[in-house]
């Protein structure tokens, strides 16, 4: 039989992991769930050589570093940690609660849902005319960025990860030129102005991916503008990286009885739920005024790790 813990952190990334640091600060006894085999959640597995830009006393951190100095922190302290393990469902038990597991039950006094959007899943074209070149070329997920060295580079999406993706690969590509179907891009202000003087950035709006053109390899691209008319010529690009965005897969979350709210979990202050023990933080958790950004996750997590503490009458 499984040990009771007093926390029990589903979802391994980067704020699960700064939450099992707070839990080891209290000398609470935690256990941290990881669906997939490693730790890290969409820094590791789909951003390993992304930038990151947000963090406190980090003026730029790849991913994959920044999750490496996560789990310094965090082992800094005995903690049962099970990746390769989903958890499935959420019951009352002695004491607490039971979640549910393929591998068995894991009793816990208390839970703190740190889960990102769920199963992160790239949002695809379903279109075979595109999603033909993926790994031939086209990039729903990089894990290489020298994979774009002295390449002419196209990037598809108008948000934040279009635009901090235009900027890695710049410092290495020919040339990179940025895309969006809207007339205007969505990205952060600081970013957008960055990416207008970059001197091997294009911006072009009002524009969007119709085909890939290339014999098994992305030779080239054709575009439509504004108004959906395709363009004649073929743009000349030999990567491209679609950041259209994630598809969330918080539907689970829902069967938990939980309060939702959209695609996340409903919390008060203390990043409590509606149920009693059960705690929410990172993109997971909605509320009034919520902004979705790492640091914001970090201060959300400490503030569920101290309710936590509250609950048990630590």
């Amino acid at each position: 039989m499984t040990e009771m813990a007093d926390v029990t952190i589903v979802g391994g990334g980067p704020i699960g992991l700064f939450g099992l640091y707070c839990a080891g600060l209290h000398h609470l006894k935690a256990r941290l769930v990881e669906r997939l085999d490693r730790l890290g959640g969409q820094l590791e597995h789909l951003y390993p050589e992304k930038p990151i830009y947000d963090v406190g006393g980090f003026p730029s951190i790849t991913g994959r570093d920044l999750v490496e100095r996560l789990k310094q922190q965090a082992f800094q302290y005995p903690a049962e940690i099970m990746t390769g393990l989903e958890a499935t469902d959420l019951r009352p038990g002695d004491n607490g609660w039971n979640l549910l597991t393929p591998g068995g039950t894991l009793p816990t006094r208390t839970v703190i849902i740190t889960a990102g959007i769920g199963e992160f899943i790239p949002r695809r074209y379903q279109n075979p005319a595109i999603d033909a070149y993926e790994g031939q070329g086209l990039y729903y997920v990089v894990q290489e960025l020298d994979d774009f060295t002295d390449q002419r580079v196209l990037v598809v999406g108008g948000g934040d990860s279009a635009a901090d993706w235009t900027m890695a690969v710049a410092a290495r590509a020919r040339h990179v030129t940025m895309i969006h179907r809207r007339s205007g891009f969505q990205c952060h202000v600081d970013s957008l102005a960055k990416l207008e003087t970059h001197p091997r950035v294009t911006l072009m709006p009002n524009r969007s991916l119709v085909r890939v053109v290339g014999e098994g390899r992305v030779e080239g691209a054709i575009l439509s503008d504004g108004e959906g008319r395709e363009l004649p010529e073929v743009f000349d690009v030999q990567r491209i990286i679609v950041a259209i965005g994630l598809i969330p897969g918080t539907a689970l979350f829902r069967n938990w009885n939980l309060d939702m709210q959209g695609d996340a979990i409903a919390v008060n202050t203390d990043m409590s739920t509606n149920l009693s023990g059960v705690y929410a933080a990172g993109d997971m958790a909605a509320y009034p005024g919520k902004v979705k950004l790492i640091a914001t996750g970090f201060g959300e997590v400490a503030t569920a790790v101290e309710a936590v503490k509250e609950h048990l009458g630590r």
